[in-house]
């Protein structure tokens, strides 16, 4: 709900009009051009930060949970926020986890819970940049990370024997993947091991490298009972998380996990 306000936006978010063709393929030459995603080329002047400070407001009020120092509240933190608007947008572009532990330090806020927010505020418009691109971009991109907003994925769609595709539970974005190769340590040789849960859940399987013992998800969308809402693919497939971890296998989005 902290969202809405952006989600009722037109541009959800953007200063730049997403459904403008023109600006969407000169944001997909350029970061084929550079090997970037999207992520990097954008910067605050491509938001509006009105329409993001009002999201803001609503968004901080909402996490109940909030590790603030009793002297401040959420007003304080949303006043905070709002003067480093410019900052927080760009090191959410960059996922600069280590200004978030600057800031959190300063506004006695947890770094993590500050992250969260930080996404928040710009996932809408992260989403309608990834539903305005062109399938014959999201097919070119070569990398395992996002081309829209440079996150590392969890989950891989299915719909036929050769038809993989990674889908970023943040923005939404479907792209191309190698099934031949290792996402995480490039493995030619990547030997997919499938192990399927009975029962119930016969739509969902893990593949994971034997080189580097890393994993991703993997829905298999001709074999769902139903259609899974955008969004929840990762909470929908927790119980794989859990059958990975037990034989020792890390998630190809762990950047935390040493090799």
């Amino acid at each position: 709900r902290g969202q809405e306000p952006l989600w009722n936006d037109p541009r959800r978010g953007l200063a730049i009009d997403p459904s403008n063709k023109d600006i969407i393929i000169s944001l997909q030459s350029e970061s084929l051009n550079q090997n970037v995603p999207f992520s990097l080329l954008l910067d605050d002047s491509s938001f509006n930060h009105e329409s993001l400070r009002q999201a803001l407001i609503t968004l901080v009020y909402e996490m109940n949970e909030l590790e603030i120092d009793p002297d401040m509240g959420p007003l304080d933190l949303v006043k905070q926020l709002s003067g480093d608007l410019p900052d927080l947008i760009a090191n959410v572009l960059k996922q600069n986890q280590g200004y978030f532990s600057i800031l959190g330090d300063r506004v006695a806020v947890s770094p993590l819970v500050l992250s969260l927010i930080g996404g928040a505020l710009i996932q809408p418009s992260m989403f309608a940049l990834a539903s305005c691109s062109d399938r014959r971009y999201l097919d070119a991109w070569e990398l395992t990370a996002c081309p829209i907003c440079g996150r590392l994925p969890s989950v891989a769609l299915k719909t036929g024997s050769e038809a993989w595709r990674f889908r970023c539970t943040y923005c939404q974005a479907e792209y191309r993947m190698d099934i031949n190769k290792c996402p995480h340590c490039g493995s030619e040789g990547f030997d997919n091991k499938e192990f399927l849960l009975v029962g119930e859940n016969q739509e969902l399987e893990v593949a994971y490298c034997q080189e580097c013992s890393h994993y991703f998800k993997i829905i298999n969308k001709t074999k769902l009972k139903q259609p899974l809402p955008e969004g929840y693919e990762d909470l929908y497939t927790e119980v794989l998380d859990d059958l990975a971890r037990e034989r020792g296998l890390l998630r190809i989005d762990d950047e935390t996990a040493e090799d």
